[in-house]
């Protein structure tokens, strides 16, 4: 959805967003997959990294395989470096998200967070709405380490249902002959399959995802992901019945009316 968004400022954006999208996910797959074979292959005492003190089991694996703290801090410092980075990437997509939802009024308080800066050019009060929260959300890990994993996890099955929705309605058309008006990629044949398998996929994820990591489960190591994906859907559900209907113009319906 966040590239669908962007992609309104991108050139050619049929074609160039899913190549750009497809051309990310391959290379970060390969990178990501020579990363972990050589962790494997240089990761020491597994019980002694799988008991280590610190957050990032990588920091005692990179101390074992260089004995040296000053190339360790290196080397974690690279990951940070990464990390920052990547953060950009992400402020201006979610800040975009925020912005159009806001724009169609899907938000609470939507007439604050639509507003674009006239100088930046930026929608400068969704991009603080969004620091904010990830900076509140940081502060948790000091009280409550578990909560805060609970709260990284929400977005792994935040995505897995995104990518649920689009396409189990995509099927039901395609099983009632219907087919979708289709763009510049098409699977032809193997679309149907291809989708069914992602739908079974995605059903399977979501059924472990949620599940604890260890037995027996205690307050400290259960998996509260599932709980708050339920919590956040009945109070999405509450603020649509509430006053979301009422405010919320579809795009679609705009686009039509020639706004």
């Amino acid at each position: 959805m966040a590239d669908a968004i962007i992609g309104d400022e991108v050139k050619g954006a049929r074609t160039q967003v899913p190549h750009s999208m497809i051309l990310a996910v391959t290379l970060n797959s390969i990178m990501q997959f020579a990363f972990m074979v050589a962790v494997m292959f240089c990761i020491g005492d597994v019980d002694q990294v799988t008991n280590t003190p610190t957050l990032l089991p990588i920091i005692e694996v990179y101390y074992q395989a260089t004995k040296s703290k000053p190339a360790t801090n290196f080397l974690v410092a690279m990951i940070a470096f990464i990390l920052f980075i990547s953060l950009f990437n992400i402020f201006a997509s979610v800040s975009r998200l925020t912005w159009a939802f806001a724009r169609d009024n899907g938000l609470p308080f939507s007439k604050v967070f639509p507003h674009v800066h006239p100088t930046l050019k930026i929608p400068i009060n969704s991009l603080l709405l969004v620091g904010t929260i990830c900076c509140l959300l940081a502060l948790i890990n000091i009280g409550s380490s578990t909560a805060f994993n609970a709260l990284i996890s929400l977005p792994t099955i935040a995505l897995y249902i995104s990518y649920f929705i689009p396409i189990f309605f995509l099927v039901i058309r395609k099983l009632h002959n219907r087919h979708p008006t289709y763009g510049p990629f098409r699977l032809g044949r193997w679309g149907l399959p291809i989708n069914l398998v992602s739908l079974v996929y995605i059903v399977y994820v979501l059924i472990f995802l949620p599940f604890p990591t260890m037995l027996p489960v205690t307050a400290a190591n259960m998996n509260y992901a599932g709980p708050l994906v339920g919590a956040i859907i009945l109070i999405a559900l509450g603020d649509w019945f509430v006053s979301g209907r009422k405010r919320f113009e579809v795009p679609i319906a705009r686009a039509a009316k020639g706004e």
